[in-house]
């Protein structure tokens, strides 16, 4: 009758604590019988609670009289590191006095069986105590996801989290208990894309081989007992959809020989994706919103600045001029028209200021070469002739962090030149070296640097190349004009190593 009766808890993790070996090899043969092989018996307590960590039971079956400590303090040690629910703990004993069975329900035992043992009770009683445990799990890990799916969504929806992709990555590892979280999304990059725990670049490397082989979808649930590579133990994956795009799959991963997800936290994950998906729409939505509102004020003010005071510095220049002209050649004369110079620097220097303003940020995932050739494009409007591009090397993986500041490296070296080089050609260079790191040169035909220039300029550009352990020197360019170089690393390094030369 009750053969195979526990063949759903076959997985299950039982110890039996007794020191007398026939009673322990019956109660495991009763439960190997009734399918839950593997069931490991312990003669000694003081071991049985040294390896505790390592047996990891979910269910522990213990004598109470033995030499030495007793099943008592045991299972008063047992209390202090997992509670009923978590841990549950049957007693087998022949002492059926009422003390006995007083003394251990106040230290925390769920169950009791008198010996000699009945089978069928055994096996009833084992059965019951692992359902009931198993269900005091399912609500814990429904308890997480739901928590984790309403902090993110607190998160999101308050536009207090700058980063969404990567706060899903971490909401899901904690409520999946995963050693990590990445996201990967359709295409199967790994590099670049938000992720949180202990991860190994061979275990990124293996989960991006199985979603490029198909062995791994990240459209549809899936969840794997291992088999995707050394360093990858049990996962599951799940899409992150949202209104009308695929966003990417979130996988999560266990260490190499844990315990698999089970069907319920597939299920779990699910959910928790699929709110997650659209929480991170709503909260790009609204991102994007605040930054059109920034931008029609920067146009708001770069119309204005455009319209009202270069339009009022120009004419006083014009009437300037006039009265120079009027007074012919002469000291007086001589010293107006340096005015009329400055107000032209400054009007130019005010144009490139509303060039920038007209400058939407750049963000999402467009690739660092896209980026820096729109940069060139744009800024030809306040150059001569529009600037020679190079790009060469492995630009596309370039961490977004570096990539972002690395633009507006760009974007300032280039603006430096519009307003003081007066050059007529302009050569920009963008390239990773072999030996890591990312490369910027700026170089043009234009007057050279200034003794006056050279630190208050390229502050800005020392400070970002300090942050990568990069370096920004600039030098006079072969053939005249200015070469400006600026180096950061490519993996993180310390900040302490940046240094300026001759910087404008």
């Amino acid at each position: 009758m009750t053969e195979a009766m526990l063949s759903a808890h076959a997985n299950a993790r039982v110890v039996v604590v007794e020191d007398n070996q026939p009673s322990a090899e019956l109660v495991q043969a009763l439960l190997a019988r009734s399918g839950l092989p593997g069931v490991e018996a312990v003669a000694d307590p003081q071991q049985f609670l040294e390896r505790l960590p390592h047996l990891a039971p979910h269910l522990v079956l213990l004598d109470l009289h033995m030499p030495g400590l007793d099943g008592y303090a045991v299972l008063e040690r047992l209390r202090r590191k997992a509670g009923p629910a978590d841990l549950p703990v049957l007693v087998l004993t022949a002492d059926t006095t009422r003390d006995a069975t007083r003394r251990a329900l106040e230290l925390g035992a769920n169950d009791f069986l008198t010996k000699p043992l009945d089978a069928t009770e055994l096996v009833l009683r084992v059965r019951n105590l692992l359902e009931a445990r198993d269900l005091h799990a399912a609500l814990l890990r429904r308890n997480r996801w739901l928590s984790a799916a309403g902090e993110l969504s607190a998160e999101l929806l308050s536009g207090e989290c700058p980063a969404p992709l990567r706060r899903v990555c971490e909401l899901a590892r904690a409520a999946g208990e995963a050693e990590f979280a990445m996201l990967v999304d359709p295409g199967t990059r790994t590099g670049a894309l938000p992720w949180a725990g202990e991860r190994t670049e061979t275990a990124a490397q293996a989960i991006a081989t199985a979603c490029a082989d198909d062995r791994l979808r990240t459209d549809v649930p899936a969840a794997f007992d291992g088999g995707l590579g050394a360093d990858v133990g049990p996962l599951v994956a799940v899409p992150l959809q949202g209104r009308d795009r695929l966003l990417g799959a979130v996988v999560l991963a266990r260490p190499v020989g844990a315990e698999p997800f089970a069907r319920a936290e597939l299920e779990l994950a699910s959910g928790f994706a699929a709110q997650a998906g659209v929480a991170v729409e709503l909260a790009e939505a609204r991102a994007e919103q605040a930054r059109m509102l920034v931008l029609s004020d920067r146009h708001r003010i770069a119309r204005d600045l455009h319209d009202q005071v270069i339009q009022r510095l120009f004419a006083t220049g014009l009437r300037l001029q006039h009265v120079a002209d009027r007074l012919g050649a002469g000291p007086l004369a001589d010293q107006i028209t340096d005015h009329v110079t400055s107000l032209d620097e400054t009007i130019n220097e005010i144009r490139s200021t509303i060039f920038g303003l007209r400058q939407p940020n750049y963000g999402g995932p467009e690739r660092l070469p896209n980026r820096m050739a729109e940069l060139v494009e744009e800024i030809t409007e306040i150059l001569e002739a529009p600037p020679a591009l190079t790009l060469a090397g492995a630009l596309d993986g370039v961490d977004e962090d570096l990539a972002d500041d690395v633009v507006l490296a760009g974007r300032e070296a280039l603006t430096n030149v519009a307003r003081h080089a007066r050059a007529h050609a302009v050569s920009v260079t963008l390239a990773t070296t072999d030996d890591g790191w990312l490369r910027l040169e700026v170089s043009d035909d234009g007057v050279g640097i200034g003794v006056s220039e050279r630190r208050s300029g390229l502050i800005n550009l020392y400070e970002r190349a300090r942050r990568h352990g990069g370096t920004c020197r600039v030098s006079p360019a072969p053939g005249g004009g200015t070469q400006l170089e600026w180096r950061a690393r490519l993996e993180p390094q310390s900040s302490s190593s940046g240094t300026i030369v001759n910087g404008r």
